[in-house]
């Protein structure tokens, strides 16, 4: 009897939590309703309207009780959070008859040690087929872009964001944007004087390319980097045209300065590839058994150069050079002034 008293004790107190959970499901899934809708319109008019919907629903839902920490399931939209835990972006696209795209999105802040959340909608307001801006804009003035990656970083001793993002630009060209999302009060703001070039500082580093092109821009974390291909126009009096330039196979970095809290440009540095996360496997025969057996494929580098082991066979082979200890920002101690660049738990925040 004290059992089944203490059981449905239990239950009164989670009620209101299981409440609460089932709201926002069913808070989603009238969004996720109205994004399929809009994603499979065919009409601009018809279109906008639908987009207006849409966001309606969704400041409904972002500005719950209890969404910060709400995973979606079935919305299909960019969804980002901070490794501090404290930022939450939420950000897509809709795409117009003329293959151009509006955006939208909301930002999310948790202030720490309270549980009141800050929540601002990104309005959207550059014309689709103008250049993205130099300055400083807040969320009433956003440019538009999806952003697919977060990193948590220290300027001037707080806590900014570096933003990863992609504009799907126009039927010419796309973009992918470097951008810092930062808080002042009660605002956010995009744009911030971190990018140093040789002749510059820029607020955010904007990619232009052609449209048929595909530009890697991401981040290695044990270098403490951004490495993306460097563009290059398609013949030299295509020079300033962006719809003509491509990958021309080197690459560029903005490392991060640990003293200076900025990112300094280096061009062509030589990129990594990202370790491999678990084991693989391969099958082969067996020749004194003559059975298929499963063996575990080595991940580890073979040294080319090493008379003692068996596998190398004959060939020759240049071996790597060593990392630069001046280039190496992973030392004991600059990890702990900068434990920022730890790979996020939530793996939407970084992504390989």
């Amino acid at each position: 009897m004290k059992h089944l008293i203490a059981l449905l004790l239990l239950s009164l107190l989670l009620l209101p939590f299981f409440s609460q959970a089932q709201g926002l499901a069913q808070k989603e899934q009238m969004a996720t309703k109205l994004l399929t809708e809009l994603r499979s319109s065919k009409d601009d008019v018809q279109t906008q309207k639908l987009h207006a919907e849409f966001k309606k629903a969704m400041a409904e839902l972002v500005r719950s009780k209890d969404f910060f920490d709400f995973p979606l399931q079935g919305l299909k939209i960019a969804d980002l959070k901070s490794n501090d835990q404290t930022v939450r972006l939420l950000t897509w696209n809709v795409e117009l008859s003329d293959l151009s795209n509006t955006y939208g999105g909301f930002v999310l802040r948790r202030e720490e040690g309270k549980e009141r959340v800050l929540v601002l909608e990104l309005m959207d307001i550059l014309d689709p087929y103008s250049s993205k801006p130099e300055n400083v804009v807040d969320t009433k003035n956003w440019y538009g872009a999806i952003y697919y990656k977060i990193i948590d970083f220290s300027f001037q001793g707080k806590t900014q964001y570096l933003l990863f993002g992609y504009d799907g630009g126009t039927t010419m060209s796309n973009y992918k944007l470097l951008d810092v999302l930062s808080f002042t009060g009660q605002s956010a703001k995009f744009g911030s004087p971190v990018f140093k070039d040789p002749k510059s500082l820029k607020k955010r580093v904007v990619f232009e390319y052609a449209n048929m092109a595909s530009m890697s821009l991401e981040f290695e974390p044990k270098r403490a980097r951004i490495v993306f291909d460097h563009l290059s126009p398609e013949a030299p009096a295509l020079e300033g045209v962006a719809a003509y330039y491509f990958p021309d196979m080197s690459y560029d970095a903005y490392v991060y300065d640990y003293d200076r809290e900025i990112w300094n440009l280096e061009s062509d540095v030589i990129a990594t590839n990202p370790e491999d996360v678990g084991e693989r496997y391969y099958y082969a025969l067996n020749k004194k058994t003559g059975k298929v057996e499963k063996n575990r494929m080595r991940g580890d580098w073979m040294n080319p150069s090493d008379q003692q082991n068996p596998d190398n066979g004959t060939h020759q082979a240049a071996l790597p050079a060593s990392d630069d200890p001046k280039e190496s920002l992973t030392t004991n101690k600059k990890r702990r002034r900068f434990r920022l660049f730890s790979k996020p738990t939530n793996p939407e925040s970084y992504q390989e």
